[in-house]
């Protein structure tokens, strides 16, 4: 039940760019927003400025399948190369561009600086999804069995992790705001390019790509009634966006309401490792996922991941100490963390069952479509979080207002993100597969690539 593609050949590779490109194009110490405030501008440019930056991202989110189409329909060997290039360069110019703003050089005039951050962050959206999507279609592509797939994804959580640790060290030990910063970072991103096409990059099959037994080649087709299994997949995590925001915005409240207890000496200590705990327990953990993947299958660990948040949910109902609060904070990070995991390799056996069925391989158009659905859910999410959250303001008590409004505002977000969490539980039973199925369609693609 093998795959002529090896997982020692290209996982460090394909895990190792990934992290490169991400975290240097990430890492954009002082927010548009904060330069801007500083340019002048401020009330009614800023709202008018993350107006056009919202109105684009929603445009490029539904635009995202078509996206994934375009490189899905190429025939030739390298389809996947020139996207990849194109979103490498874009993320590598952005990087280098914010720190030679027209604010850098002196020049503080609030409408060029609005169209010069929001040409910037506009060629930002755009390259950085093209790379996504694209990268993100590598990978079910190259490696084609449950074995390597789980662990070049937990290698992926993993790196990023380790990612978010060096972020929160820099940033709170360090003052990296000079104009080479760019340059440095820009650097990281095409290093990660180079490392991607040297060791962790290969090219599809090219009998997969040819004699297709369809002529379906809409981005949208995917979405009819005779694929069940995506369809159920997406209104599953669709649903499970939700309590992931709710349940995270939650934990938040429990912080700010108990760190002004703490020393002021000691504030920027206790910031820092409420930063890098949880990322340092995902490392250690994150092969654990892989494990159970393995010996109990897929969709009985995403029920007991969903569960389990669930019963953190409960229990951080009545704790309110801040202890609690990094204890808790851990845990639900690393059971999303884990729900990522899933989420991935579900995807991938949802696109070899899609190739089995109709002959095409459609890895970027299904990626497309994951991250527009994941892009309004985050929307509605964010809708919904902030409507409980200005609801509290009714039960405030004027004698203690911030406290009451902390605690509403937990105890709200918490009981939805368990409804949430509870439907979702119901929904997943939809999913239209199991382990019989899984080790069925595996044998089809080893078949296919011996």
């Amino acid at each position: 039940m093998g795959s002529k593609i090896t997982f020692n050949k290209f996982a460090l590779g394909y895990s190792i760019s990934s992290f490169l490109i991400t975290f240097g194009a990430m890492n954009l110490f002082q927010s548009i927003p904060t330069k801007l405030f500083i340019a002048g501008v401020y009330g009614i440019e800023v709202v008018f400025y993350l107006g056009i930056i919202s109105l684009l991202s929603f445009i490029l989110a539904l635009l995202a399948p078509l996206l994934g189409s375009i490189s899905d329909k190429r025939i030739h060997v390298s389809r996947r190369r020139p996207f990849l290039i194109f979103g490498i360069l874009g993320m590598a110019l952005v990087t280098v561009l914010y720190y030679f703003s027209p604010l850098d050089f002196g020049i503080n005039d609030s409408f060029l600086n609005i169209i010069f951050f929001v040409s910037l962050q506009g060629i930002y959206v755009f390259s950085s999804l093209t790379f996504s999507i694209t990268f993100d279609s590598l990978y079910p592509e190259i490696f084609q069995n449950l074995n390597s797939r789980s662990t070049v994804i937990a290698l992926l959580i993993g790196f990023s992790a380790l990612s978010s640790i060096i972020r929160a060290i820099l940033e709170r030990f360090f003052y990296i705001e000079i104009i080479y910063t760019g340059i440095i970072f820009s650097l990281l991103v095409i290093l990660g390019g180079i490392v991607l096409f040297k060791r962790g990059f290969d090219e599809p099959y090219l009998r997969i790509l040819k004699k297709p037994k369809s002529n379906e080649h809409s981005s949208y087709k995917i979405l009819s009634s005779s694929n069940k299994l995506f369809k159920w997949f997406l209104i599953s995590f669709f649903i499970i966006t939700f309590s992931e925001i709710l349940i995270t915005n939650a934990l938040s409240y429990n912080w700010s309401a108990n760190i002004v207890s703490i020393p002021l000496s000691l504030y920027e200590f206790t910031t820092f490792l409420l930063d890098i705990i949880p990322s340092v327990f995902i490392i250690a953990f994150v092969f654990y996922w892989r494990k159970l993947s393995l010996s109990i299958g897929i969709k009985k660990l995403l029920k007991i991941l969903i569960i389990t948040l669930s019963l953190i949910s409960i229990v951080f109902l009545f704790l309110f100490d801040f202890v609690s609060g990094i204890i808790f904070t851990t845990l639900i990070k690393l059971s999303l963390s884990g729900l990522n995991f899933v989420k991935l390799l579900l995807l991938a056996i949802i696109i070899d069952h899609y190739f089995l069925n109709t002959g095409k391989r459609r890895e970027a158009t299904y990626f497309g479509l994951n991250h527009t659905f994941n892009f309004v859910s985050g929307y509605i999410g964010l809708l919904l979080m902030s409507f409980i959250t200005v609801f509290s303001v009714l039960f405030v008590n004027p004698f203690d207002p911030i406290q009451t409004y902390f605690l509403f505002s937990k105890i709200g977000l918490s009981l939805f993100a368990l409804l949430f969490l509870g439907i979702s539980l119901i929904l997943i039973r939809k999913i239209p597969l199991d382990r019989e199925t899984y080790n069925k369609i595996e044998e089809e693609i080893a078949e296919i690539n011996a």
